[in-house]
């Protein structure tokens, strides 16, 4: 799973290196593709730290114990099942009454102190399984590169925009200096095709911006199934599903417009208890097979 995450990212910084070395040369091609990287990287430390994360060795005991209990559960499960060593992976708390985890890059993943509180070690295991597949896929850090390039690209046609209308601006003064152009009709063909140039890359933004909520929130859903099965394939399915009917479900039971639908980045809560009962009854039968072929 680690190469799958690996060749993504590479993938996303080979893109950048190759767009920007084509337009601007090797030098804006390796400051930006650094940049990008960076950014992929710090973002995961600035997060936690905005978020006021505790570490795991800043617990009380009784945290303390419960987390690596849960560690060592997972630590063996994932090493089963792919092979992956997460003896490295780093827990912690967000001081929040929210039920909620999170995974926020290469090596880190938090839950909130009110999941910690209200749920047993069976289902924290479930529920750090999913976010143990988005951190060894590296969804996090793709997810942050990508932001960076869409920023970039905003801020390229904003400064595309203001590069325009500057040019029209001069333009105009020297046509209006040569005599060629002025009063009243000018200053109004003028003023209409500055609104029209600015308006044309403004449309360009929100376009840009609604593919690219589209695809991520694609490409989050898919990731979100995918990361359930993987905690079904530690052996979490059931405690998994329990997770999302009981704290969930509820939270998604609120109306939402048809634009929250579109660019929601997790499925449907009952969509994915579906695939997880299917993942396990598929399991299941599986493992009937072995058993009667043995």
């Amino acid at each position: 799973m680690r190469i799958v995450g690996a060749v993504k990212i590479s993938g996303i910084l080979l893109m950048d290196f190759l767009i920007v070395y084509y337009t601007m040369g090797v030098e804006a091609a390796l400051f930006i593709t650094g940049g990008v990287m960076l950014f992929g990287w710090l973002g995961e430390y600035l997060t936690l730290l905005k978020e006021g994360a505790v570490q795991l060795n800043c617990l009380n005991e009784y945290e303390k114990t419960k987390l690596r209990r849960v560690h060592n559960c997972l630590r063996d499960a994932v090493k089963r099942v792919s092979g992956a060593d997460i003896s490295g992976l780093k827990l912690h708390v967000i001081p929040s009454d929210n039920i909620n985890a999170y995974a926020y890059g290469f090596n880190n993943v938090a839950i909130t102190r009110g999941m910690l509180n209200c749920c047993d070690e069976t289902t924290l295991c479930a529920v750090l399984g999913h976010e143990i597949s988005h951190t060894l896929n590296m969804d996090a850090v793709a997810g942050r590169m990508i932001f960076a390039n869409i920023t970039l690209v905003l801020a390229g046609l904003t400064a595309g925009s203001f590069i325009t209308v500057s040019f029209m601006w001069i333009l105009f003064i020297m046509l209006c200096a040569l005599g060629i152009c002025g009063g009243f009709i000018s200053v109004f063909l003028f003023s209409g095709a500055k609104e029209l140039v600015k308006g044309i890359f403004t449309v360009i933004q929100y376009i840009v911006l609604f593919v690219y909520k589209l695809i991520m929130g694609i490409a989050s859903r898919g990731n979100e199934f995918r990361a359930d099965r993987f905690s079904c394939q530690l052996g979490y399915g059931s405690a998994l599903s329990y997770f999302l009917t009981r704290f969930v479900e509820s939270q998604q039971n609120q109306q939402r417009t048809l634009t929250d639908i579109i660019y929601a980045s997790h499925p449907a809560t009952y969509r994915r208890v579906q695939r997880i009962e299917q993942t396990r009854t598929t399991a299941g039968h599986e493992l009937e097979i072995r058993r009667m072929q043995k």
